[in-house]
């Protein structure tokens, strides 16, 4: 019976001990592959952006007309392109794998980190979408 006992109250701790989660090292690096995620779902866009603005640089410069206004549609949808690739490139410069900090203070970088990334991802989306029906509205039929 006391075998029995003191498999049981092993098992038991073992399971507890399964049941504390990820450590706090798991935490991090989940957190900071979240972080790369978001990076490199965003970095394959770069391409999209170039193109999109060699797009409407081939369409602004292929207008019969001088019309002053797609010229200036034109004009901001680049302008657009360019600083969601800049967000990018700058967001890219500033970081830092946080491998030197303490935990809690990795964890509250990854998690600035996280937004603002997503905050460059988010821009990106909405100027590729910007330009592609700019481009779709001004190209031949």
């Amino acid at each position: 019976m006391k075998r029995l006992q003191v498999l049981l109250a092993i098992t038991l701790l073992f399971l507890a001990a399964c049941k504390s989660g990820p450590s706090e090292e798991e935490q991090k690096a989940t957190l900071e592959k979240t972080v790369l995620d978001v990076h490199d779902e965003a970095m394959a866009k770069m391409g999209t952006i170039h193109q999109l603005k060699r797009r409407l640089q081939h369409l602004q410069d292929s207008l019969q007309t001088a019309d002053t206004a797609a010229t200036g549609l034109f004009k901001r949808q680049e302008t657009s392109l360019d600083k969601a690739d800049e967000a990018m490139m700058s967001w890219m410069h500033q970081y830092q794998a946080p491998d030197s900090l303490q935990y809690k203070e990795a964890m509250q970088y990854l998690q600035e980190q996280k937004a603002k990334i997503e905050g460059v991802q988010r821009q990106m989306d909405s100027t590729i979408t910007a330009a592609r029906k700019l481009t779709e509205q001004y190209e031949p039929k």
